[in-house]
């Protein structure tokens, strides 16, 4: 009996030898340049990548931490969704390994633990749950356990908390359960909102200040929720724009802009003019900026930005935008009437 092969499974099994011969020639070429590769296959090819790494990780105990190093790396892209199954095998197994006081060295635990954390980023909530089951209550849990929640907390909490909220909020009729009233929940951010903009965003630590970037703009687009909170929220604007003169990622900081800005306009919160235009200014010195045009993604994420204040007070936009055409630079007049253009062919109501 013929059993029909589709192209798709073809191709899957091309693709899964192709990875198989790249880390078993590791030891021979560059692993660096073998690490990218396969994580540039893993962009479209997610699931084949995964199940090769994981049989590596089961059978060939010399390379594991390379094994983990480059299942961090590829779990650090913007992931496709992955199979439950895979998932549950590479959470259980990282843990597992992580947790080994037998056999496992420490930079293994350290590569299973990177690997948890970088997998938090889409998966937050079941890394977080098999974390949990090994802590261990009047007893001192296991010293990596407790290291990667540490890295879970500095990585992710803060931001993916107040995003939960604000997905809570968009979905509120949906909720099967008695709700909590957005009241509630602003009051219970605020006080860690005021310890974070008032010990924190004074910090010099580079690390620390992307996760305060990171966090600031869920953390602000939920206590916007909240008429009597709106002015703390404001009050804030103005170091969350100064953040695109400093050395960070700038993405970031878009991003949290673009967080705030989508909150205001679906709930018609009108931002004080000062900042309005203060933001207006930022954005479109960002758009104009030579070296801007090298980072496709912030580029989108301005632009963007920019769509969302015309849809909150398109005149002001304009104005603003009418007022940069009479800039004698070209590169400005240019962005602009880019912009104009943009807006005109955009729904902006």
């Amino acid at each position: 009996m013929n059993t029909f092969v589709s192209e798709q499974e073809v191709i899957d099994r091309a693709v899964y030898s192709e990875v198989v011969f790249l880390l078993d020639h590791m030891d021979d070429q560059d692993k660096a340049s073998i690490a990218l590769e396969i994580v540039k296959i893993a962009e479209t090819k997610l699931a084949v990548v995964v199940t090769v790494l994981l049989e590596k990780l089961q059978q060939d105990e010399k390379n594991r931490v390379d094994m983990y190093c480059i299942l961090e790396k590829v779990f650090q892209q913007d992931a496709q969704v992955l199979e439950r199954r895979l998932l549950r095998k590479i959470i259980t197994l990282a843990s597992n390994h992580m947790r080994e006081t037998q056999e496992a060295t420490n930079e293994l635990k350290v590569a299973a633990s990177n690997t948890l954390v970088a997998l938090a980023r889409c998966y937050f909530n079941e890394v977080m749950y098999e974390l949990q089951c090994h802590l261990k209550p009047l007893e001192l849990s296991d010293e990596f356990t407790l290291i990667t929640l540490g890295n879970l907390s500095s990585a992710y909490i803060l931001e993916k908390w107040s995003r939960a909220v604000n997905v809570y909020f968009s979905n509120w009729e949906k909720c099967p359960f008695p709700r909590m009233g957005k009241s509630q929940f602003c009051d219970e951010i605020l006080p860690l909102y005021r310890h974070v903009t008032s010990k924190w965003t004074t910090c010099e630590d580079l690390e620390l200040k992307q996760a305060i970037i990171l966090a600031l703009g869920p953390m602000m687009s939920l206590l916007l929720h909240k008429e009597e909170y709106q002015d703390k929220v404001f009050e804030q604007i103005p170091w969350l724009l100064e953040q695109y003169k400093e050395d960070v990622n700038v993405f970031h900081v878009t991003k949290s802009l673009r967080q705030l800005l989508e909150v205001s306009g679906e709930y018609k919160i009108l931002l004080p003019k000062g900042k309005f235009q203060a933001i207006c200014s930022a954005l479109h010195d960002r758009i104009c900026s030579p070296t801007q045009q090298l980072i496709m993604e912030n580029q989108m994420e301005l632009c963007y930005c920019i769509l969302l204040l015309a849809r909150s007070s398109p005149d002001d936009l304009i104005a603003f935008l009418h007022s940069q055409l009479k800039i004698k630079n070209e590169t400005v007049r240019v962005a602009s009437l880019n912009l104009l253009t943009a807006i005109i062919g955009a729904d902006c109501k």
